[in-house]
């Protein structure tokens, strides 16, 4: 399979920051056309971030140096916009706290949540040539901090999602990828022609983001639509919209507003190039 466009991976990337920064601002100021207030990246750039360091320097997936990376931004804000941890949901914070208790990176616990749906890009953009191979990636990563079926299986379909993103020239595709035959069935009818409502707290956010990146056509429209849904479903949109529209059709302006945007351009640059 052909490599996908390197400024349609950098896209995912920069998107996921981007969308993350829009969540924190005042939304009655938001415009495609102004610069972002703050624009600060939230705690799920910051692990993706952590989770494509891992990967670039590792070599692939290694869950214990990914525990160890999202502990050096717990404790120290390492790979932070602020060079502090200045939020961190608490299903992830006592996933750090487990690992530097037991040095086990794996959630035996089964947690559910949606910030996972935050770190998905990193790996789909190392595993691009094989889609087998990315979406277990994609679900030994998820499951350091969230191992529960839901949370999984969420993940799995944003990878398929973001990989069609970067592969595809038919957006419908892009909502309605192949999945794994072992795909729970909540999150699996999230594709389907009439999904009903989500109910679990991943599936909400990640439906958000499919609806968003549906009924818009570019990448800041879609933004503005799902910015009422939360950061996580933002950081989900933010991934497959960066990837299908690419860094160069999301707003300049915001993209220039970013803190510590050389950052992201080096390590996702970093990551494109294995």
């Amino acid at each position: 399979m052909p490599r996908p466009d390197s400024d349609k991976s950098l896209g995912s990337l920069v998107g996921l920051a981007v969308c993350e920064a829009l969540a924190k601002s005042n939304p009655s100021s938001v415009s495609e056309n102004a610069p972002l207030i703050p624009a600060l990246w939230g705690d799920g750039t910051s692990m993706a971030l952590s989770l494509a360091e891992s990967l670039i320097e590792i070599g692939g997936i290694d869950q214990r140096d990914q525990m160890v990376r999202y502990t050096s931004w717990f404790r120290y804000g390492y790979l932070s916009s602020t060079e502090t941890c200045d939020f961190i949901d608490d299903t992830v914070k006592q996933a750090i706290l487990r690992f530097e208790r037991t040095w086990n990176p794996l959630d035996e616990s089964l947690t559910q949540g949606d910030v996972c749906l935050a770190r998905v890009a990193p790996v789909v953009m190392y595993f691009t040539d094989s889609r087998d191979a990315m979406l277990d990636a994609c679900a030994k990563s998820t499951a350091t901090t969230h191992a529960s079926p839901q949370s999984v299986d969420a993940c799995r379909l944003l990878a398929a999602m973001i990989f069609e993103a970067l592969h595809t020239t038919e957006k419908s595709r892009i909502l309605r990828p192949g999945l794994p035959e072992d795909i729970i069935p909540e999150i699996a009818q999230l594709c389907s022609a009439a999904p009903r409502r989500a109910e679990s707290q991943v599936a909400v956010a990640l439906q958000a983001a499919m609806e968003a990146f549906s009924d818009s056509d570019s990448f800041a429209e879609g933004s503005i639509k799902c910015l009422p849904h939360g950061p996580r479903a933002l950081a989900a949109y933010g991934q497959i919209a960066g990837a299908w529209y690419g860094r160069d059709l999301i707003p300049q302006v915001w993209r220039q507003s970013l803190e510590r945007s050389n950052m992201l351009k080096q390590m996702g640059n970093q990551l494109i190039s294995f």
